[in-house]
């Protein structure tokens, strides 16, 4: 089992958002799991960082690649089929489609703001930097649905 630091702010008053293996992206857009050498075990992350790892993941998985899994039916994303499609604005617009669908099927999410796709990021062909913010289902959104306290705008290559 992975230490988890039981005093944080995140474990203590974001448990809904859940915890999860901390990923690490390099720069070529390649995703793996973060390795904390000094203790000899994988990072733990909880809270928005938790959140941030399940947007990428169901991000970066294929559409239907778990399909041999009961409990992923329809899971992923169908931005894999257009990264080395032709060029067009198109391309752009659906990729932000499928990404902005993909983030409202998860749990965590209460509502996907908005989606940007930028194509050759830094001069890099066929790279997209996917922009999104979202927000988050906190633990206190199940009876008050006033204020968006727990907003994620993040950024990755693919």
């Amino acid at each position: 089992m992975l230490p988890i630091d039981t005093e944080s702010y995140a474990y203590l008053f974001y448990k809904n958002l859940n915890e999860d293996v901390k990923l690490k992206s390099d720069a070529y857009g390649r995703w793996d799991i973060d390795f904390d050498f000094a203790n000899d075990d994988w990072y733990n992350v909880t809270g928005f960082d938790s959140v941030f790892n399940a947007c990428v993941i169901a991000i970066m998985t294929r559409f239907d690649e778990l399909e041999f899994m009961d409990l992923y039916d329809d899971f992923g994303c169908r931005v894999h089929e257009l990264i080395k499609a032709n060029k067009s604005r198109n391309v752009e617009y659906y990729m932000e489609l499928f990404v902005t669908d993909v983030l409202k099927n998860m749990r965590r999410i209460k509502k996907v703001n908005w989606v940007e796709v930028v194509d050759s990021p830094n001069g890099k062909e066929y790279n997209y930097m996917i922009t999104f913010n979202v927000s988050c289902m906190l633990d206190e959104d199940y009876t008050v649905d006033e204020v968006d306290t727990g907003i994620i705008e993040e950024s990755f290559l693919i």
